[in-house]
């Protein structure tokens, strides 16, 4: 609206997002599918049959009596009368807004001298460095067990015995079964990290066009 180039979601809140979602699981409760989908039908054949159809316009006079059942609403005088002090500030939130003011902005203000002398320490969570970390410590892991895996192997190319080369054999394989499955994980956390820092929702749509 302003004219102004928008910045990609994905780029600005893109490592936010994935923390929040491995941080927490979003649920929805089952009958909300079914609710979205009915009020979808719904307003699907009324713009079929009426292109001037409007599920909102139809519907907005049952929301009204609803919110001002929820508020608890006596009277229209009493709905106006909360209105208009809710308009005006003449109502005991805003009046203790105002009363608690000053307070609050001392406190502020009192934060922020302490930070700029020091006395406070404001701790920063990187999540980029958290990420970064992770993955070195998913490429260690793999680089231990290929390590070990190694060296079984070799005891058991060198071992004279035969229990200590089935013995090295058999540690070779379950490290190397290790950072075989260390390395998918590895594939699995780019792949994730690929969808939350890319620059583009649709593959192709910064590329230059061919000729």
């Amino acid at each position: 609206q302003l004219g102004k180039k928008t910045s990609n979601i994905k780029t600005t809140i893109g490592t936010d997002l994935q923390t929040l979602t491995e941080n927490n699981v979003f649920r929805f409760p089952s009958t909300f599918t079914f609710i979205f989908r009915s009020f979808a039908s719904i307003d699907g054949i009324g713009k079929g049959l009426d292109p001037s159809y409007d599920i909102g316009k139809l519907a907005q006079p049952f929301v009204e009596k609803f919110t001002e059942a929820q508020r608890g609403y006596k009277s229209q005088s009493e709905k106006q009368l909360s209105i208009f002090s809710k308009a005006t500030g003449l109502n005991v939130d805003d009046i203790n807004t105002a009363v608690t003011s000053p307070k609050k902005i001392q406190y502020i203000e009192e934060t922020l001298r302490a930070m700029e002398n020091g006395t406070l320490k404001v701790r920063v969570r990187s999540l980029e460095n958290e990420k970064a970390l992770e993955r070195m410590s998913l490429t260690q892991g793999r680089m231990e067990n290929l390590l070990l895996a190694s060296v079984l192997l070799n005891v058991a190319g060198v071992a004279s015995g035969p229990i200590l080369t089935a013995a090295g054999s058999i540690g070779a394989a379950v490290f190397g079964f290790q950072s075989f499955m260390a390395n998918a994980k590895i594939k699995k956390f780019d792949k994730t990290q690929a969808k939350f820092v890319s620059t583009s929702f649709e593959d192709g749509e910064d590329s230059e066009p061919e000729e």
